[in-house]
């Protein structure tokens, strides 16, 4: 365990180092954008309307950095030759993947937090009510970015850094279209339903 959250905090300090934090900046000026602009309307739909676009911003930046960060994880590490010592020492396998998503599993932690709070304020701007249920939105989305912090994991410790980011991409896409995959007979006749099926429960919703 000792040797997992190693890994995982040295991880957590090369994404700070490469600034993944930036989004938190793009993420306040649009939220505080649209708290202003909104301001027009109701307060229902000002409501409305700045949920939707805090979550959607959570969600577009958080899967960019599992995506872009998760990705160079393992074959970054494979392309500089420093893997080769680690693994000489005493340091499984299994242990340094583990504490490799840890750490980038901490980042998205911290972001997603700090992000929600970001969007709790802008709410609070517009003399919104406190909506706990807005935290199970959250929770629910940091979950899926887990998911693609693992496929990004993945393609990364089998494939470069280009190859992986367009394999978890792809998967990232198609799963926001599983119902669509779902209910692939409806869109192509003929198409058999073990295959939608098949590619449904395959594909991460």
């Amino acid at each position: 365990m000792k040797r997992i959250l190693a890994v995982a905090a040295n991880t957590y300090r090369e994404t700070v180092r490469e600034r993944v934090l930036y989004n938190l900046v793009l993420f306040a000026v649009l939220m505080t954008v649209s708290g202003l602009l909104m301001k027009q309307l109701s307060i229902r739909q000002d409501e409305r309307i700045i949920k939707d676009i805090g979550l959607a911003a959570m969600e577009l930046f958080g899967t960019l950095i599992a995506v872009f960060m998760g990705v160079g994880l393992v074959s970054k590490e494979i392309e500089r030759r420093s893997l080769y010592p680690l693994l000489a020492k005493p340091l499984g396998r299994s242990e340094f993947i583990l504490g490799k998503f840890a750490g980038l599993g901490f980042t998205l932690l911290v972001n997603v937090a700090v992000m929600t709070a970001g969007l709790y304020l802008t709410l609070a701007a517009t003399h919104a009510a406190f909506d706990p249920n807005l935290l199970k939105a959250v929770y629910a989305l940091f979950l899926a970015l887990l998911l693609v912090v693992a496929l990004a994991l993945l393609f990364s410790a089998l494939s470069s850094s280009l190859l992986a980011a367009v394999g978890t991409v792809i998967l990232v896409v198609a799963g926001h279209f599983s119902d669509i995959i779902r209910n692939m007979r409806q869109v192509a006749p003929g198409t058999p339903d073990w295959l939608a099926h098949a590619l449904y429960y395959a594909v991460p919703n």
